[in-house]
């Protein structure tokens, strides 16, 4: 939706600025389905281009949003008086040039013809002993993170065509924590895929974030024959240790050799990401220093390759134009009513979940208000496909969030909508939305969520393939929440275990 297109929008009839106030019942109509239907067309429209991050058309979303909670009276939560934060996305590129590899203890290598650049980091040197990994950690098996920690960790996998029973290699659980110097995966590219890869390396730019030089840790890609030969010399043959990469976890140290990396980068550009917040002022005088969030993401993927249809735009209707459209319904409701909730309420969207949850970390770590004044994020994250008669709300047993939610969700038998507790556990999604940024900085979380399905990240996640009705319905669930969260006497409580495993980045009680 192009600027002009968007101050046409405004200009039309509906849009309103909030005049005294209405009960909850005439607050919870005005979620209604054609409302909904209108909105998520506006944002999930070709004309959008997928709401990629770092382009016009995401900023566009957020000042259209942001133009929104102006007309709902909203109070503005971002920079310098206004509706919207933002955050500076660096793009770099690594200058092969001037980066260089030393290593000591045995052959030689080359960046380019040994090793590549891969993700993360952003710049500098980087020195240590190495590390050969083979196999995932079993179900009792901790991950001895002293044995990693500060040294180039090499990642072998199993031999070409084995039946390891997984999908190519995949970090083991706690190696990340456990800050090693590096990681380095094993490519087995015939020469023009390696070369090409390095092409792209050379010329295409890295994303960093503000957070990027502090916790950033750099990746590499090795050649397979590159590695035999650095190895060969101290008697370690690679084939021998992929033969072993289906099972558990083995670790074998390398003595005596060392490796230092020095990566330069080129600075490219930066882009100022946009997240889009607004406040409500609660009504009573000591609780409306507490805030609820309603969160979701705006942001999609963008342009890709043409399906069978010729469409190569992605859309993202459900992931997560559906959430986002639900905060926006959440905030004009609220606004509406005649009795706002004791506490506040920050609507929040955000930008950079699909590149790396970068919006709610940032909002997170610069938020408009205390940190430890928010009591509650609940997080929209493709609320309108599948089963159309529940919705999944991820993070129920982690807190008393869990019990006030299905305590909410069994009063109003009207909304035909079951609250169901997580049923894909072992796919991890309580670590993969917005949400779990509040949830390790500790504030009680919840995160609703239909499953994927086959239109996800594809051109044909669209508006027609949307549950309209479901997405409405799990709104107006919200908002009863919203409700029942904003009005309790006593903010949610963590489960005392799930805070010790989860508020990692809490800095205290709660």
């Amino acid at each position: 939706m192009k600027r002009l297109a968007i101050l046409l929008l405004l200009a039309s009839p509906g849009f309103h600025a909030c005049q005294g106030g209405v009960p909850v019942e005439e607050a919870v109509a005005s979620i209604s389905e054609a409302d909904y239907l209108r909105k998520i067309s506006i944002i999930a429209d070709d004309s959008m281009m997928g709401r990629a991050n770092l382009s016009q058309e995401l900023v566009e979303t957020a000042e259209w949003i942001a133009a929104e909670f102006l007309r709902y009276g909203l109070k503005p939560g971002g920079d310098d008086g206004t509706y919207l934060q933002h955050y500076t996305i660096r793009q770099v590129r690594p200058d092969f040039q001037a980066s260089s590899v030393q290593v000591t203890g045995g052959a030689p290598m080359e960046l380019g013809r040994d090793l590549n650049f891969g993700r993360g980091g952003g710049g500098g040197t980087v020195t240590g002993g190495v590390v050969l990994l083979t196999g995932t950690p079993g179900p009792d098996q901790p991950f001895p993170a002293e044995q990693v920690r500060g040294k180039h960790v090499v990642l072998i996998p199993a031999p070409a065509g084995a039946q390891t029973g997984r999908r190519g290699m995949r970090f083991p659980p706690g190696l990340t924590q456990a800050e090693p110097a590096s990681l380095i995966t094993v490519d087995r590219s015939p020469d023009s895929v390696w070369a090409a890869a390095v092409t792209r390396t050379r010329e295409q730019a890295q994303n960093l974030t503000p957070w990027a030089s502090a916790s950033g840790m750099p990746s590499f890609t090795i050649r397979e024959g590159s590695l035999a030969s650095l190895l060969a010399p101290l008697g370690i043959q690679p084939a021998g240790l992929a033969a072993r990469a289906g099972g558990e976890m083995v670790l074998t140290e390398v003595p005596g050799l060392e490796i230092a990396v020095t990566t330069a980068m080129q600075e490219v550009g930066s882009f100022d990401q946009p997240n889009t917040v607004g406040i409500l002022e609660g009504s009573d005088p000591t609780l409306k220093a507490e805030y609820i969030v309603f969160s979701a993401h705006m942001d999609h993927v963008g342009v890709g390759r043409p399906n069978e249809a010729g469409d190569s735009i992605r859309n993202g209707a459900d992931d997560d134009g559906s959430g986002t459209i639900a905060v926006v319904e959440l905030a004009e409701a609220f606004a509406l009513l005649k009795d706002r909730p004791e506490r506040s309420i920050i609507f929040l969207a955000v930008s950079g979940e699909e590149s790396g949850l970068w919006g709610s970390r940032f909002f997170a770590e610069n938020p408009p208000v205390p940190l430890g004044q928010i009591v509650a994020d609940l997080n929209a994250d493709m609320i309108s496909r599948n089963a159309t008669d529940s919705i999944v709300v991820i993070g129920k047993e982690h807190s008393d969030l869990g019990a006030t939610m299905n305590r909410v969700s069994q009063a109003h038998p009207e909304l035909n909508l079951t609250a169901s507790d997580d049923i894909w556990p072992e796919q991890n999604f309580y670590s993969r939305s917005d949400h779990y940024n509040f949830a390790q900085r500790g504030v009680p979380v919840l995160f609703f969520f239909c499953g994927t399905h086959e239109d996800y990240h594809q051109p044909s996640d669209e508006v027609e393939n949307m549950d309209i009705s479901k997405a409405t319905r799990t709104t107006q669930l919200l908002f009863y929440l919203g409700l029942e969260v904003g009005n309790a006497p006593a903010r949610p409580q963590w489960n005392p275990e799930s805070y010790a495993q989860i508020a990692t980045l809490a800095g205290g009680g709660q």
